[in-house]
């Protein structure tokens, strides 16, 4: 029995010392398992929450605590509710803005800019809504104010050309107006041409036509007999007299080009030769392109 006693202490000894030296083999494994897992939806969930993206960042932040081992970790948690307190800030940004309470909900959206400075969703919802009124402004042509709000809509969007071209073109027109009268002379001008040209058009297209129309008489029925025997000919015969037929039809617009040719004509002469006058209690008369059907049409002010 003494005798055992020593190999019984051995045996303990031995196992004692393969113990810390298996843990060190096995446990690393299983910890590097984990570990990947939670980083790697950890790291998703960032780059979703540094987007904008809350709601896809919360997701990926509440599989990070489905990972064995991190089901109560605080990092994950902090995020979800950093999501959460984002989304419902937004949501009542949105709303305030449908009810036209800009100053409440440009305040709303920079509280989720202050827990998430990169958050480019966000920062795009401000700067599309300074862009759109910005731009109604300028279709109004209050350049002074559209410039302010297109200069905000700059601290908030990467679209940084388009902003800039639209305030360089709001200070063009607050430096100098363009001259009216010369714009009714280009115009006039340019109607008066285009119309004539497109009836000369249409006048010379029905005279080819009709000269068509002769030649292939000439040739198909020579004796003027009125009778075509061969049906290949009659059916050329055929298709220019409804190509000639056609452009006739046409000759209505063309006198109408004409008579738009010619008030536009008179117009410009109007306006080169007329020198305005300042007039008290005078009702302008308005000239401008019709917008449903060919010439001008003519607005009295009241």
């Amino acid at each position: 029995m003494l005798r055992s006693i020593p190999h019984l202490v051995l045996i303990l000894f031995l196992t004692t010392l393969s113990r810390p030296v298996w843990s060190a083999v096995v446990a690393p494994v299983a910890t590097v398992i984990v570990d990947e897992e939670y980083d790697r939806y950890k790291k998703r969930g960032d780059e979703f929450f540094k987007a904008g993206n809350y709601t896809d960042a919360r997701r990926q932040y509440q599989n990070c605590l489905l990972v064995p081992g991190f089901e109560n970790d605080t990092y994950a948690k902090a995020q979800i509710e950093k999501c959460g307190n984002a989304l419902a800030l937004r949501q009542q940004a949105d709303d305030a803005l449908k009810q036209n309470k800009v100053t409440e909900a440009i305040g709303l959206f920079n509280q989720v800019l202050a827990m998430n400075p990169d958050d480019a969703i966000t920062k795009s919802r401000i700067a599309d809504y300074y862009e759109r009124e910005g731009n109604q402004l300028y279709s109004q042509q209050k350049y002074a104010q559209a410039k302010e709000l297109y200069t905000k809509a700059l601290q908030y969007t990467p679209k940084q050309e388009i902003l800039r071209i639209q305030i360089r073109n709001c200070d063009e027109n607050l430096v100098a107006k363009p001259n009216k009268k010369i714009g009714l002379k280009l115009l006039a001008g340019a109607v008066a041409v285009g119309s004539g040209a497109y009836a000369i058009m249409l006048r010379s297209d029905y005279q080819s036509k009709l000269s068509e129309l002769n030649r292939i008489s000439q040739a198909v029925d020579p004796e003027n007999t009125g009778i075509i025997a061969n049906s290949n000919a009659y059916q050329q015969y055929d298709d220019a007299y409804n190509d000639a037929e056609s452009a006739r039809q046409k000759t209505s617009t063309y006198k109408v080009l004409l008579g738009v040719a010619a008030v536009a004509t008179i117009t410009e002469i109007y306006l080169l030769l007329h020198k305005p006058k300042p007039r008290t209690g005078a009702k302008p008369i308005s000239w401008y392109p019709a917008s449903h059907s060919l010439g001008l049409a003519i607005s009295y002010t009241f």
